[in-house]
């Protein structure tokens, strides 16, 4: 690939990044960033410095969309270490308890696992990147400034212990967006009246992409540097294929540029089910991505909706457009 076309008018896409321990998700785009001379990076969901696995890093044009990344799902592998309570939540931070205990019992945690599944409220832990009032909260907390959070709705798909060892076990872990795993592992730490703090942490799935699709940050910056890299550029389109698609007559593309509502009538075909309000893909009549966009009613509806009803409208364009 020529250095012509490293230039962001040329490139559109997204790495699999498998981020390693002790970097920022702003980090690892600051390097690739550097590294490649690009203008334009973004990523599509902060892991915490000492977490690893699964980071999407966007490219030139395509950056546009990675704030429609932040709604998948996530899986995660982690580790609590039980009676010691840090202030961050996990072994970065001050020690603010301590409990002597022997050992914890596989049966007790077992016994637990069903009270944290399904929907539930979790409040945002200070040492995080949600705003108040423009504010990453991390920042008032470095100063000693404890504010009120909002608890915010998640949902635990699945929750499994992997191992348990005397005074740490591993669990494996499915959920919604939103959902701190260093609250989760106080949460547990707490019903076991011990408390505890996240040791290892690992993202090993996001939406439907998993570790072993990533490449290592260290390999890609030298691809980078060596403009070898086009096999690990995910093409835009290529990240969102497994999203419901509603297909358009080619008379009617123009109004998908424009950003356009989209009518019954100008429906070619449709494929997968969605909900008012999801994400679908917006392709021309042979099937190929041209925007992303928000269904204004479900799937189940269209067949008996009026044909001059909006059906979804466009929010991203796609691609090279």
């Amino acid at each position: 690939m020529s250095a012509a076309a490293c230039s962001d008018t040329a490139l559109s896409g997204v790495f699999l990044v498998n981020k390693p321990g002790g970097l920022t998700s702003h980090d690892v785009v600051a390097q690739i960033r550097k590294r490649g001379g690009f203008s334009r990076v973004g990523h599509g969901g902060t892991l915490d410095p000492m977490a690893t696995g699964v980071l999407p890093v966007f490219i030139g044009r395509s950056t546009r969309l990675s704030e429609l990344l932040h709604a998948w799902d996530k899986s995660y592998r982690f580790e609590v270490t039980f009676g010691v309570t840090t202030d961050t939540g996990d072994a970065e931070g001050t020690v603010l308890r301590q409990v002597e205990f022997d050992r914890v019992q596989s049966e007790e945690i077992e016994a637990l696992i069903p009270g944290f599944l399904g929907k539930r409220q979790q409040k945002p832990p200070m040492f995080s990147a949600v705003k108040k009032n423009g504010v990453p909260l991390y920042r008032l907390a470095r100063k000693g400034i404890e504010i009120e959070r909002e608890a915010r709705s998640i949902e635990i798909y699945a929750l499994s212990v992997l191992e348990v060892m005397d005074k740490k076990a591993s669990f494996h872990l499915k959920c919604s967006k939103g959902t701190f795993v260093r609250t989760l592992a106080q949460e547990i730490g707490d019903a076991l009246g011990l408390g505890g703090h996240v040791s290892v942490l690992e993202r090993d799935g996001f939406g439907r992409f998993r570790t072993e699709d990533t490449v290592c940050l260290d390999e890609l910056l030298c691809m980078i540097e060596d403009k070898s890299f086009a096999q690990y550029l995910l093409a835009p389109e290529e990240i969102f294929r497994d999203l419901p698609e509603i297909r358009i007559l080619d008379s009617h593309l123009t109004g998908v540029f424009r950003g356009a509502h989209l009518t019954g009538f100008q429906i070619y075909r449709t494929g997968g089910l969605f909900n008012f309000s999801e994400t679908v893909r917006i392709c021309d009549r042979k099937g190929k991505c041209i925007a992303l966009g928000k269904g204004l009613v479900s799937s189940h509806e269209l067949e008996r909706l009026p044909k001059g009803l909006p059906v979804a409208q466009v929010e991203k364009l796609v691609g090279g457009l």
